[in-house]
């Protein structure tokens, strides 16, 4: 399969949240308050931020465990907005290797995925929703949806809504 085949899963009880797995650094479970606006990894530290709320209350889900996973990604997978955004919040400049922390509730894992699935919705909805960092949705295994997501598109929403101060 080809490169963007390959996705990051991110499983709540109703729904996989879905990134383009080149946009991940690495994916680890690493005990972290929910409050910290900086970790060490890799010997450097990177902002911070937990969108496990936000997931919850934009999405109507809900973690099936206490997990606490951090994804690692690269400051330049986001637009310039949302990285000028992300510093402001967290107090914490990006490091040498323009990584940034974002931590979910949710278990992760790798995974193959046949596209075909995957619907875009009408041109009237789709740009309010890829406003929103959803880019495509599934509703083809078994009850769950699968929704392809826009991480730095997702934060972009989250600092112009003021959401992401409100689910703190």
């Amino acid at each position: 399969m080809e490169a963007r085949s390959h996705f990051t899963c991110i499983a709540y009880n109703t729904v996989d949240f879905l990134i383009q797995s080149c946009y991940v650094v690495s994916g680890i479970y690493l005990q972290v308050d929910r409050g910290v606006r900086s970790i060490s990894f890799n010997q450097e530290t990177l902002p911070h931020i937990y969108i496990g709320d936000l997931l919850t209350k934009s999405f109507g889900c809900t973690a099936k465990d206490a997990y606490n996973v951090v994804l690692v990604m690269k400051m330049q997978d986001f637009v310039k907005d949302v990285s000028a955004k992300i510093v402001d919040y967290t107090k914490t400049a990006f490091p040498a290797s323009g990584n940034l922390a974002l931590s979910v509730d949710g278990a992760i894992s790798s995974k193959l995925l046949d596209m075909s699935g995957f619907r875009l919705y009408p041109g009237s909805i789709r740009a309010r929703l890829w406003e929103c960092g959803i880019c495509a949705i599934d509703y083809s295994d078994k009850g769950r949806r699968r929704i392809l997501i826009s991480p730095d598109l997702l934060m972009k929403k989250f600092f112009s809504t003021g959401m992401l101060k409100a689910a703190e």
